[in-house]
């Protein structure tokens, strides 16, 4: 592969993904002396694990390829497809909720849609100035604030339970109007903040090295590691973070302007026109969530708490699969994403 274009892309499917890592098993195999200083024998057992992304390689492989792999753990494994998947946000609202702040965030952002919405300009400029970010639209605008809520927020809570959220809450204990303790919560978590303090001008502090520096982790520059993942995203998972329907009264927990034609857009514009996001989530669960079916030998770990939850396996109206003796399904209570692949704490839980 040449570059990360989107021309040389297309050769990045799942299918070709897992033939890489079964000729990198092949070789181990047959040849180890060439990668490794010490010999595997050829008899060696194989055994893939892996946490999200890469727990759903782990069970494909043993799904795909059962005489090269003869075991797998899959932690929180997105197996299962969505085109809009709002439901990512369902589990920092419960989180809120939990701290009794959920229903005054959720006002923020309708109180933000509003101004946003009316795309009226000295509106626009005070939303600007209030959330210290750039954008020349509502929608560019709405986008930089749900970047600094996905990093930021959502992120913390998803992988190190409510250590966050409960900050976050903090802001809204005060006597302050839902849109500007919004603001100042999620300005405060880019800060890295845990306690409510005032927030200084935007560019002349750390929040704005630490607003550079998460979009930093996500450049799609021209063979920038990240587009690889990005590519994957577009094409082959979706599940586009936008807030619930308008007419489902499920509350919202991030802009409605940032939906599903805002994320595909994103993906032609990085990776051309010729680009098709998927759309057919209906094949892609039959051919990928079936690859698994009846398939031994496999461990799947789940969050209880964890956002990406109705992805996996076990979401949280019920499994999508047998939970067996042989491919268990064990729900961690308390725990969100991958924390069971997480290094030891003083804060394990019991489960």
């Amino acid at each position: 592969m040449p570059d990360l274009s989107g021309a040389s892309l297309k050769y990045l499917t799942l299918e070709n993904t897992l033939e890489d890592f079964a000729h990198f098993i092949r070789v181990v195999k047959t040849n180890s002396s060439s990668l490794f200083k010490t010999a595997i024998p050829a008899k060696s057992k194989i055994v893939f694990v892996g946490g999200s992304y890469g727990g759903a390689l782990a069970a494909w492989m043993r799904a795909m390829y059962p005489d090269l792999v003869t075991a797998a753990w899959a932690s929180s494994a997105p197996v299962f497809t969505y085109i809009d998947f709002y439901q990512l946000d369902q589990a920092l609202g419960r989180h809120l909720t939990a701290r009794g702040c959920g229903e005054s965030f959720a006002q923020g952002v309708k109180d933000l849609d509003a101004i946003l919405l009316s795309n009226n300009s000295s509106g626009l400029d005070s939303v600007r100035k209030m959330f210290s970010v750039t954008g020349n639209t509502a929608q560019d605008i709405a986008a930089s604030i749900t970047g600094a809520i996905t990093s930021t927020v959502n992120l913390p809570v998803m992988l190190s339970g409510d250590a966050l959220d409960q900050s976050v809450c903090s802001f809204f204990e005060k006597p302050l109007p839902p849109l500007k303790a919004y603001s100042m919560a999620v300005s405060a978590a880019v800060l890295g903040h845990t306690m409510p303090q005032p927030i200084r001008p935007y560019r002349s502090t750390a929040m704005y090295r630490r607003h550079t520096s998460v979009r930093s982790q996500g450049d799609l520059s021209l063979n920038q590691p990240f587009r690889s993942w990005y590519y994957i995203c577009c094409k082959w998972f979706s599940d586009w973070q936008v807030a619930p329907p308008k007419d489902s009264n499920i509350t919202a927990y991030r802009s409605e302007l940032v939906d599903r034609e805002y994320w595909q857009g994103g993906c032609r514009s990085s990776f051309g026109p010729d680009m098709h996001p998927l759309t057919d989530v209906t094949e892609q669960n039959r051919k990928w969530l079936g690859l698994l079916k009846g398939v031994t030998n496999i461990y799947y770990t789940v969050g209880e708490l964890d956002p990406w939850r109705d992805t996996t396996v076990a979401t949280a109206n019920g499994t999508l699969l047998d939970n067996t003796t042989s491919a268990p399904i064990f729900v961690m209570n308390g725990a969100t994403h991958t924390q069971d692949m997480q290094p030891d704490t003083l804060y394990d839980l019991n489960s």
